[in-house]
């Protein structure tokens, strides 16, 4: 069963019980008002009988003799009549006198020994069902009563002895006597609420009921009872009444819940369709969204709780859009870290690039709009500002240690979050004035190897704790980076360098001649070479020790190696022997430069802390590019020569190159 048919269920049974509950409360309190009122009605019936018949049976003497005397007296001659016997004559005379509206229901004449003579009906009784007055019976009742005492006849009539009728002279011949019935007509009852009836001797006398009596069957809610003196007055309420109105009163009720379930019905559908239709709709909005659909959004019809949970799921929807937007960008970012990671590690040995590939990641992680990497002078006093990502570095200037930001974590080599709750420096105006920032030290080999600064231009994004420590993180990784990247730069410079002088090697002089050749050949410039060879030190190595020549070696190349240029080369050839790769220098230049270092090595003696002072003097071999030679073989083929040439003219001298002979080629 879907939800909306279960809320229209709902509804319905929600608004017909309580329907149905005041159905019956109505039907309870209106039974019980009208039970109430036919128990409340009880005595006044029966005070009302008794009354009407307490006043009949009080003037009855009274209207006997009014209606019976002047009979006897003048025209029934009741007296003569008796002697004679006429008893038709006389029922007919007392017919008359019934008929003439006498209040009495009927007359009787009985003789003197109570037997009845005469006996007429003003009206017919309306007595029980079954019970009914004869002459028998009301003989029999006469004898019970003396004069001018109420006498019951039978169970259904009061009569009265009005007077005795006599002869002329004296002696009784009758009774007249005159009453009512005491039937139907003088109970005073409702057939509705109220129903009487007379008992006497086990019998009914009389009654209103048209059904059973309470003392036939268990009809009566409730009844009272009186004593008159021919038997009991009994008053009842009817249950059939009662029990009918309450039958009726629920009927009633009934057909107004089905009469009214019908509007109930549609209103309650109508009711679930309003509920459930939002709930449709953000289902088909939920749909949408899983089929991709971000852009999709619940029209929002009103402010209530439907309206709020509309306008709540397209803030979800908004929200989810920019989660996927920023996990879209993240990704992004991602991308560009693993790709600038793995550009790194293919270019591994590039110190730049992995500085480069460490700021690059650590802003792209972040989110960062600009960063900075500091890097330190020679005398590590001041940084200034070596690589940039999102800014021109060239507007900054150098920052002193212990200053600002920048040089405060290079002075502590701690990390600091701007803003920070604690407070903190502030940067100087050689740094980027950014409300945003994050800085942290770039630690290799253990020291502080440069300061990386990561900023964000709007100040309602700052950096949290976890974008901080994200930093830091990548600056210890790139740390590693930059360790090894030192060691394989070590390990390549012990490559291309001497190990005892610290000069370049043959194997860097090689690498080096190959690109001066290069420039030079292209660009149509020249270059010279400079073979060194000190004199007589084998003398040395066998007079003072090898440990003292070597000490020699190391200080020759450093007074050679001060008298050069930063684009000039100075390596160790082999043994005592050196070579000197001058860049865009002519014969003229290189002669200079080679008597320069002569000059220097002659001039002053080789000296060590508690050993003798050693003179020593060095021979010079100069060869140009392209006079001498186009090749790495022909240029020191001929700087040698001219160098054995030097030793052969007396050493401590400098010659140049022979030009090589004509038609002849240098092997290559």
């Amino acid at each position: 069963m879907s939800l909306q048919r279960r809320l229209t269920l709902f509804f319905i049974i929600i608004v017909m019980l309580p329907l149905l509950a005041a159905g019956l409360v109505v039907r309870y309190v209106l039974v019980g008002e009208v039970e109430e009122r036919a128990e409340m009605s009880l005595r006044p019936a029966l005070d009302s009988t008794l009354v009407g018949y307490n006043l009949r049976v009080a003037s009855i003497d009274e209207i006997v003799i009014a209606s019976v005397a002047p009979g006897v007296n003048r025209g029934m001659n009741l007296g003569r009549l008796l002697q004679q016997g006429r008893a038709s004559e006389l029922a007919r005379k007392l017919e008359a006198r019934l008929d003439g509206g006498s209040a009495l229901d009927f007359i009787a004449v009985l003789d003197q020994r109570n037997r009845p003579i005469a006996f007429e009906r003003g009206r017919e009784p309306e007595f029980a069902s079954g019970f009914d007055v004869s002459d028998g019976r009301i003989v029999r009742a006469a004898r019970m009563g003396g004069r001018n005492e109420p006498i019951l006849f039978g169970d259904g009539f009061v009569t009265t002895a009005a007077f005795e009728v006599e002869d002329g002279s004296g002696s009784p011949l009758g009774r007249v006597l005159g009453g009512f019935w005491t039937d139907g007509q003088m109970l005073v009852g409702d057939g509705n609420q109220v129903e009487l009836a007379i008992r006497s001797g086990g019998e009914i006398v009389s009654t209103t009921s048209e059904g059973p009596t309470p003392f036939e069957a268990e009809v009566a809610h409730s009844s009272e009872e009186a004593e008159l003196n021919l038997g009991v007055l009994v008053a009842w309420s009817p249950r059939e009444p009662i029990v009918g109105l309450s039958e009726q009163v629920f009927l009633s009720m009934l057909g107004l819940l089905l009469l009214a379930l019908v509007p109930i019905a549609l209103l309650a559908y109508w009711l679930a369709k309003l509920i459930t239709q939002p709930l449709e709709e953000v289902a088909y909005g939920a749909e949408a969204i899983a089929h991709g659909n971000f852009d999709y959004q619940i029209p929002v019809d009103s402010s209530d709780e439907v309206g709020q949970l509309a306008m709540a799921f397209n803030n979800m929807t908004d929200r989810l859009r920019e989660t996927i937007t920023e996990l879209s960008s993240s990704r992004g970012l991602l991308q560009r870290a693993v790709r600038r990671v793995g550009e790194t590690l293919r270019s591994t040995h590039d110190m730049r690039q992995i500085l480069d590939s460490i700021l690059h990641t650590a802003a792209d992680a972040v989110g960062g709009e600009a960063a900075v990497l500091w890097s330190f002078t020679p005398d590590r006093a001041e940084l200034y500002p070596a690589i940039g990502a999102g800014l021109n570095i060239d507007r900054f200037d150098r920052v002193q240690v212990g200053d600002g930001l920048v040089g405060h974590v290079a002075e502590r080599g701690t990390s600091t979050l701007r803003p920070s709750p604690r407070g903190g420096p502030r940067p100087t105006s050689a740094e980027p004035d950014y409300e945003i920032a994050i800085v942290v030290p770039l630690y290799s080999q253990d020291r502080i190897h440069s300061v990386i600064s990561v900023y964000r231009r709007t100040p309602a994004q700052a950096f949290t704790e976890d974008d901080l420590g994200t930093v830091v993180f990548l600056a210890e990784q790139g740390g590693v980076a930059l360790e090894n990247v030192q060691l394989h730069e070590e390990a390549q410079r012990l490559s291309i360098t001497d190990g005892l002088t610290g000069v370049w090697n043959r194997r860097y002089f090689q690498m080096q001649f190959r690109q001066v050749l290069a420039t030079s050949t292209r660009f149509e410039r020249t270059f010279s070479i400079l073979m060194l060879d000190l004199d007589n030190f084998k003398t040395v190595n066998d007079s003072h020790g090898h440990q003292r020549g070597d000490a020699i070696l190391i200080e020759f190349a450093r007074r050679a190696s001060q008298l050069l240029r930063e684009v000039d080369t100075v390596a160790r050839y082999g043994g005592e022997e050196f070579i000197c790769l001058l860049s865009e220098t002519d014969l003229e230049g290189a002669l200079i430069t080679a008597e320069k270092i002569r000059e220097a090595v002659r001039s002053e003696t080789f000296d060590h802390q508690g050993e003798e002072s050693i003179k020593i003097t060095v021979s010079i071999g100069v060869a140009y590019f392209p006079e001498h030679g186009e090749s790495y073989q022909g240029l020191v083929g001929a700087a040698d020569a001219a160098m054995y040439r030097a030793k052969e003219e007396g050493r401590d001298c400098v010659r140049v190159a022979e030009k090589p002979q004509t038609g002849l080629k240098l092997a290559t």
